[in-house]
């Protein structure tokens, strides 16, 4: 059964916002592809509501280039995750994937939704448990040098929001009273995942689309391709739903995450 879902398409910016609010993702098509293109889409869709989307970065030749991360291979595919988590508890509530140019071939992206996973969970009484202890025991979230986060991979906003991570640095806090217990908590919450990446549905950006995503519901990943010269725009957006903005200057990548924690 999937776990994921195809982006309903519109060319209406303020339709985009009631469909990902429902659904967690659309596209809007028809945009422009620069950088500024990209910037003006999210205060197309989500107007007063933006509190900082700041300079686009660019998604090229395998991945993003933070300044801090290294290249990530194009030729393999990306695994289901979370945009932003240098930010800690911060990271941005939505984000924007513009696209500028496609590969011919491969570069399909696809979805998670974290509200499914966690429903087929909470389906089974092993689950239950799975579910309460993501929700309650705090975890290292932190990337090294980056914001400092320790928290339950699945947290909520004051209004009750859900906000779900996936990424390679959670770990057990270092003051675990099991850390055993709570790296195989994480793991089985990575395969979770992962299993509903498997089967979630395909799609591809063409030039034009802009892929709108609530980044605190859905991870999202996407397949190996051939061209380098494929190139995105990422957009990190913190809106008045956010949990919290970082302070100080911000980026659509990392390049500040470090400087805002000191």
């Amino acid at each position: 059964m999937e776990c994921g879902l195809v982006p309903v398409v519109t060319t209406e910016p303020g339709e985009v916002r009631r469909i990902v609010e429902r659904d967690g993702a659309a596209v809007l098509a028809g945009w422009g592809t620069s950088a500024d293109d990209a910037v003006a889409a999210a205060h197309a869709i989500f107007g007063a509501a933006v509190l900082r989307a700041p300079d686009p970065s660019l998604v090229r030749a395998g991945g993003e280039r933070d300044r801090r991360l290294p290249m990530i291979d194009h030729t393999t595919p990306l695994e289901p995750h979370t945009d932003g988590f240098a930010y800690g508890d911060a990271y941005p509530d939505y984000f924007l994937l513009s696209c500028a140019t496609a590969s011919p071939h491969g570069g399909e992206s696809f979805l998670v939704d974290g509200d499914d996973v966690v429903a087929r969970l909470g389906a089974h009484p092993a689950g239950g448990e799975l579910l309460r202890r993501l929700q309650t025991v705090p975890v290292d979230q932190t990337e090294p040098g980056m914001q400092p986060s320790c928290s339950p991979v699945i947290g909520r906003t004051r209004e009750g929001r859900l906000m779900m991570r996936r990424f390679v640095h959670q770990r057990p806090a270092l003051n675990s009273d099991d850390p055993e217990i709570d790296a195989a908590m994480i793991g089985a919450w990575w395969d979770a995942i992962a299993r509903a990446s498997r089967t979630a549905r395909r799609f591809k950006l063409r030039p034009g689309d802009v892929a709108v995503i609530d980044n605190y519901r859905m991870m999202h990943g996407r397949e190996a391709y051939a061209d380098i010269e494929r190139l995105m725009w990422r957009v990190w957006v913190w809106t008045t739903a956010a949990h919290r903005v970082p302070d100080g200057p911000l980026h659509s990548d990392s390049r500040y995450a470090a400087l805002a924690a000191e």
